[in-house]
Protein backbone atom coordinates (compact mmCIF):
# COMPACT_ATOMS: atom_id res chain seq x y z
CA UNK A 1 0.00 0.00 0.00
CA UNK A 2 1.44 3.32 -0.64
CA UNK A 3 1.78 6.52 1.65
CA UNK A 4 -0.99 8.24 -0.47
CA UNK A 5 -3.51 4.63 0.03
CA UNK A 6 -3.06 5.00 3.64
CA UNK A 7 -3.30 8.68 4.16
CA UNK A 8 -6.78 8.48 2.25
CA UNK A 9 -7.32 5.86 4.27
CA UNK A 10 -6.99 7.22 7.35
CA UNK A 11 -8.56 10.52 6.25
CA UNK A 12 -11.94 7.86 5.02
CA UNK A 13 -12.03 6.24 8.46
CA UNK A 14 -11.29 9.58 10.42
CA UNK A 15 -14.39 11.63 8.45
CA UNK A 16 -16.50 8.39 9.77
CA UNK A 17 -16.21 9.73 13.16
CA UNK A 18 -17.78 13.43 12.31
CA UNK A 19 -20.95 14.08 13.85
CA UNK A 20 -23.08 14.03 10.62
CA UNK A 21 -25.97 17.27 10.33
CA UNK A 22 -29.60 15.65 9.96
CA UNK A 23 -31.34 17.09 7.25
CA UNK A 24 -34.52 18.64 7.74
CA UNK A 25 -37.40 18.97 5.12
CA UNK A 26 -38.92 22.40 4.79
CA UNK A 27 -42.23 22.46 7.23
CA UNK A 28 -44.67 24.01 3.76
CA UNK A 29 -48.03 23.20 4.56
CA UNK A 30 -50.29 20.70 2.66
CA UNK A 31 -51.73 22.95 0.53
CA UNK A 32 -48.28 25.27 -0.31
CA UNK A 33 -49.06 25.28 -4.43
CA UNK A 34 -45.72 24.69 -5.72
CA UNK A 35 -47.12 25.14 -9.78
CA UNK A 36 -49.97 27.38 -11.30
CA UNK A 37 -51.31 25.49 -14.22
CA UNK A 38 -54.78 26.17 -15.82
CA UNK A 39 -56.63 23.91 -18.32
CA UNK A 40 -59.46 25.61 -20.28
CA UNK A 41 -62.61 24.81 -22.78
CA UNK A 42 -65.76 26.77 -23.44
CA UNK A 43 -68.03 24.36 -24.93
CA UNK A 44 -71.48 25.68 -25.45
CA UNK A 45 -73.07 28.76 -22.43
CA UNK A 46 -70.23 26.52 -20.38
CA UNK A 47 -66.76 27.22 -19.34
CA UNK A 48 -64.76 25.01 -17.59
CA UNK A 49 -61.89 25.55 -15.77
CA UNK A 50 -59.13 22.72 -13.84
CA UNK A 51 -56.35 24.78 -12.07
CA UNK A 52 -53.74 22.30 -10.53
CA UNK A 53 -51.29 23.22 -7.63
CA UNK A 54 -49.35 20.43 -7.34
CA UNK A 55 -48.72 16.77 -8.91
CA UNK A 56 -48.46 14.45 -7.71
CA UNK A 57 -51.15 15.46 -5.55
CA UNK A 58 -54.40 16.15 -5.26
CA UNK A 59 -54.17 19.82 -5.39
CA UNK A 60 -56.79 20.97 -7.88
CA UNK A 61 -59.44 22.32 -8.22
CA UNK A 62 -62.63 22.82 -10.90
CA UNK A 63 -64.97 25.62 -11.80
CA UNK A 64 -68.00 25.35 -14.25
CA UNK A 65 -69.04 28.68 -15.56
CA UNK A 66 -72.32 29.00 -16.93
CA UNK A 67 -73.63 32.16 -19.18
CA UNK A 68 -76.28 30.64 -20.80
CA UNK A 69 -80.31 31.56 -21.63
CA UNK A 70 -81.52 30.31 -18.01
CA UNK A 71 -79.73 33.34 -16.80
CA UNK A 72 -82.09 35.46 -18.38
CA UNK A 73 -85.38 33.90 -16.81
CA UNK A 74 -83.69 32.81 -13.26
CA UNK A 75 -81.69 34.70 -10.86
CA UNK A 76 -78.10 32.64 -10.66
CA UNK A 77 -78.42 31.25 -6.82
CA UNK A 78 -82.05 29.26 -8.15
CA UNK A 79 -79.56 27.81 -10.98
CA UNK A 80 -78.04 24.65 -10.30
CA UNK A 81 -75.41 22.72 -12.83
CA UNK A 82 -74.95 19.26 -13.06
CA UNK A 83 -71.30 18.42 -13.58
CA UNK A 84 -70.10 14.61 -14.64
CA UNK A 85 -66.40 14.10 -14.00
CA UNK A 86 -65.01 10.40 -15.51
CA UNK A 87 -68.79 9.29 -14.80
CA UNK A 88 -68.97 10.63 -11.41
CA UNK A 89 -71.81 13.06 -11.28
CA UNK A 90 -73.93 15.66 -9.13
CA UNK A 91 -75.99 18.57 -9.03
CA UNK A 92 -74.75 21.45 -7.68
CA UNK A 93 -76.23 24.43 -6.58
CA UNK A 94 -74.58 27.79 -8.50
CA UNK A 95 -73.21 30.91 -6.82
CA UNK A 96 -73.28 34.45 -8.95
CA UNK A 97 -69.77 35.06 -10.52
CA UNK A 98 -68.20 38.47 -10.55
CA UNK A 99 -67.50 38.01 -14.30
CA UNK A 100 -71.16 37.83 -15.60
CA UNK A 101 -71.90 34.10 -14.96
CA UNK A 102 -73.53 32.00 -12.48
CA UNK A 103 -70.70 28.86 -11.55
CA UNK A 104 -69.89 26.09 -8.66
CA UNK A 105 -66.32 25.54 -7.35
CA UNK A 106 -65.35 22.48 -6.55
CA UNK A 107 -61.56 21.75 -5.15
CA UNK A 108 -59.78 18.04 -5.03
CA UNK A 109 -57.23 18.27 -2.00
CA UNK A 110 -57.11 20.22 1.43
CA UNK A 111 -57.33 23.80 1.92
CA UNK A 112 -56.67 26.36 4.85
CA UNK A 113 -53.96 24.25 5.98
CA UNK A 114 -52.86 25.89 9.96
CA UNK A 115 -50.48 24.61 11.74
CA UNK A 116 -52.25 23.70 15.38
CA UNK A 117 -49.80 25.16 18.40
CA UNK A 118 -51.66 25.41 21.92
CA UNK A 119 -51.97 29.11 21.75
CA UNK A 120 -54.05 29.31 18.31
CA UNK A 121 -57.46 29.92 19.04
CA UNK A 122 -59.19 28.34 15.43
CA UNK A 123 -61.91 26.32 15.21
CA UNK A 124 -59.78 23.97 13.14
CA UNK A 125 -57.16 23.49 15.67
CA UNK A 126 -59.66 23.67 18.82
CA UNK A 127 -61.47 20.66 16.63
CA UNK A 128 -57.90 18.90 16.43
CA UNK A 129 -57.15 19.11 20.10
CA UNK A 130 -60.71 17.86 21.71
CA UNK A 131 -60.53 14.69 19.47
CA UNK A 132 -56.88 14.22 21.05
CA UNK A 133 -54.21 15.87 18.05
CA UNK A 134 -50.87 16.49 18.96
CA UNK A 135 -49.53 19.71 18.93
CA UNK A 136 -46.98 21.33 15.82
CA UNK A 137 -49.23 19.24 13.14
CA UNK A 138 -50.78 20.84 10.07
CA UNK A 139 -54.26 20.56 9.80
CA UNK A 140 -56.33 21.27 6.65
CA UNK A 141 -60.19 21.57 5.98
CA UNK A 142 -60.70 18.74 3.80
CA UNK A 143 -62.68 17.98 0.55
CA UNK A 144 -66.34 17.36 1.24
CA UNK A 145 -68.44 14.43 0.58
CA UNK A 146 -69.33 15.57 -2.48
CA UNK A 147 -66.18 17.00 -4.10
CA UNK A 148 -64.71 13.18 -2.81
CA UNK A 149 -67.46 11.77 -5.01
CA UNK A 150 -66.90 13.81 -7.98
CA UNK A 151 -63.07 14.17 -7.86
CA UNK A 152 -63.19 9.95 -7.63
CA UNK A 153 -61.31 9.12 -11.20
CA UNK A 154 -59.79 12.15 -11.55
CA UNK A 155 -56.66 10.81 -10.39
CA UNK A 156 -54.74 7.63 -10.96
CA UNK A 157 -52.39 5.96 -7.50
CA UNK A 158 -49.77 7.95 -7.71
CA UNK A 159 -51.49 11.21 -7.41
CA UNK A 160 -51.05 12.11 -11.31
CA UNK A 161 -54.09 13.94 -13.02
CA UNK A 162 -55.99 11.54 -15.31
CA UNK A 163 -57.81 12.92 -18.17
CA UNK A 164 -60.91 14.70 -17.26
CA UNK A 165 -63.95 13.54 -19.26
CA UNK A 166 -66.69 16.33 -18.43
CA UNK A 167 -70.46 16.74 -19.08
CA UNK A 168 -72.21 19.75 -18.11
CA UNK A 169 -75.94 20.88 -18.19
CA UNK A 170 -77.52 23.75 -16.27
CA UNK A 171 -81.23 23.78 -14.49
CA UNK A 172 -83.82 25.67 -13.15
CA UNK A 173 -87.35 26.00 -12.86
CA UNK A 174 -88.02 22.50 -14.42
CA UNK A 175 -85.73 23.73 -17.44
CA UNK A 176 -82.80 22.53 -18.76
CA UNK A 177 -79.79 23.71 -20.81
CA UNK A 178 -78.27 20.52 -21.83
CA UNK A 179 -77.35 20.77 -25.44
CA UNK A 180 -81.19 18.81 -26.31
CA UNK A 181 -80.43 16.42 -23.43
CA UNK A 182 -77.04 15.47 -24.86
CA UNK A 183 -75.08 17.71 -22.24
CA UNK A 184 -71.86 20.03 -23.10
CA UNK A 185 -68.91 17.83 -23.28
CA UNK A 186 -65.48 19.16 -22.35
CA UNK A 187 -61.73 16.85 -22.33
CA UNK A 188 -58.97 17.94 -19.91
CA UNK A 189 -55.97 16.15 -21.00
CA UNK A 190 -54.20 13.89 -18.28
CA UNK A 191 -51.34 15.46 -16.28
CA UNK A 192 -48.08 14.21 -14.57
CA UNK A 193 -46.31 17.36 -14.30
CA UNK A 194 -47.12 20.58 -13.77
CA UNK A 195 -44.09 22.17 -15.78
Amino acid sequence: MTKFSQTLLAALALSLLLPVASARASDYPPDYPICSVYDSVTTGPFEVIRHTRRLPGRLASLTVSYRGFLRGLYPDNQISIYVSLNGRQQTLAASSGTNNDAYVFLNAGPRGCTKCLRYINTPLCNAHFAAGGQEGVWVCEQPSAVENDLFFYAFDWNGYQNAWDIHVAATAGGQWDSNLGNNYFARLPARSSCW
